[in-house]
């Protein structure tokens, strides 16, 4: 699974925003994706791909939505 698809489903699992710690805490957990090298994946990560795509995810400081659900 690919990092914005784990960050996603958990969004959508939750029904509300998370923070990047949370969501990096909860993919590792469920061990949802992993770096190429096979380790878990960093705070950075997800931080980057959650800024990174704006067709997909809302950033508010620390927390992560989806944009689906901020137009509702």
């Amino acid at each position: 699974m690919q990092l914005e698809q784990a960050i996603q489903q958990l969004l959508e699992q939750k029904g509300s925003s998370m923070t990047v710690a949370e969501l990096t805490d909860a993919i590792n957990n469920q061990q949802l994706c992993t770096r190429h090298d096979g380790t878990p994946v960093c705070d950075f990560q997800v931080h980057g791909r959650s800024f990174n795509r704006k067709d997909l995810f809302v950033r508010e400081g620390e927390k992560v939505k989806l944009v689906k659900s901020s137009k509702s």
